[in-house]
């Protein structure tokens, strides 16, 4: 695993294959290309790549907070989709799918009505493009974080 401290958000143009929003309502917005780990400018943010599969680590936050994050990936009829599940005092702020040539960027901020991140959300997945007509998520390569210290974890 690899960390580093994200400074800012550079990533292609949006298109219209993202598919549709996780199970927490936030439409993911698609991003041509592969993009580096980089995490919203402003706040104090730790950022993480992880492989797509099932794995628990560890996530702290120098002097701001740690916690434990849980990815579950799930084969679907439509494709790989993964969920996310913190335990701690650190909150998600932004998860990027990365998959195909292109990736999925889901933002938790006070836009997508997450001003403090979240502590969980299901069903993420990679852009639309596989299959004969194009409508299967892509496969998985990697998913990137975004943490920031955060009083919520997922109990109200």
């Amino acid at each position: 695993m690899t960390t580093a401290l994200a400074v800012g958000l550079a990533a292609g143009p949006a298109s219209a294959q993202a598919g549709p929003p996780s199970e927490a309502g936030v439409q993911p917005l698609e991003f041509l290309g592969t993009p580096d780990l980089v995490c919203p400018p402003g706040e104090m943010v730790t950022g993480l790549s992880v492989p797509p599969e099932d794995l628990t680590f560890p996530v702290n936050i120098p002097n701001d907070g740690s916690g434990v994050v849980t990815v579950d990936v799930t084969d679907t009829a439509q494709g790989e989709i993964f969920s996310f599940s913190i335990e701690g005092d650190i909150a998600a702020t932004q998860v990027t799918a990365v998959g195909g040539t292109n990736a999925n960027v889901y933002m938790y901020n006070a836009t997508t009505g997450f001003p403090g991140g979240i502590a969980a959300d299901a069903q993420l997945h990679a852009p639309l493009g596989q299959g004969p007509d194009g409508s299967q998520y892509e496969d998985l390569i990697r998913i990137d974080f975004c943490f920031k210290p955060s009083p919520y974890n997922g109990n109200g």
